[in-house]
């Protein structure tokens, strides 16, 4: 009887080392897949990345040199004064930058609507008639980088304002304008009824 109990003792012991060695094994292999999958996933997106640059240049590169103007910047000026209502003084200095950069914003805008993308054509007439182009220059503008920026007194403000055109062309490209195919203006002295 107690032969027999050793054997199942032993035959047990034997089972779970053979047992602990294959779980051991199933884990240093799910650990090891773990890893090459993880280094693979990693060198692929660095892969996406590289290409996703390259895809930026080239679609620079084409921007450039469809538009004359992409490789250039513009800049603008703007003064605040804070309004009269806001009386304490942080307020009244962050009112008065907040609108200076609105006004640097404005100007920036007013520049850029004049580049040309035609030899008839400019990008404030593309605005007009598309908005979807009007709205993402307008948000693009709002991320201008600030050059300059100085007190000239207590509530006024001066900021300079600058933005590179190559986003510009990138969205005209992205719209599908071209100086070959640009959307027709409409008759400007076009007179419609009115009720009186």
């Amino acid at each position: 009887m107690q032969t027999l109990k050793d054997q199942n003792m032993t035959q047990c012991r034997q089972t779970r080392d053979v047992s602990g060695g294959a779980s051991r094994a199933v884990v240093r292999a799910c650990v090891w897949l773990f890893v090459v999958g993880w280094a693979l996933w990693l060198f692929g997106c660095s892969g996406l990345r590289q290409t996703q640059k390259a895809r930026a240049g080239s679609a620079g590169d084409g921007a450039e040199s469809v538009f004359t103007w992409a490789g250039e910047f513009v800049e603008a000026d703007g003064r605040g004064i804070a309004p009269a209502e806001v009386t304490t003084e942080p307020q009244r200095s962050l009112a008065a930058k907040q609108a200076a950069k609105t006004a640097a914003i404005a100007g920036l805008k007013h520049r850029v609507s004049r580049l040309t993308v035609t030899g008839s054509q400019t990008l404030g007439s593309i605005m007009a008639l598309n908005l979807s182009v009007k709205r993402a220059v307008e948000k693009y503008l709002q991320t201008a980088e600030v050059v300059h920026e100085q007190e000239i007194e207590p509530g006024i403000w001066e900021v300079r304002m600058r933005a590179p055109l190559a986003p510009i062309a990138r969205i005209l490209l992205d719209h599908k304008i071209t100086p070959e195919s640009v959307p027709t203006v409409p008759v400007a002295d076009r007179k419609f009824p009115r009720d009186s």
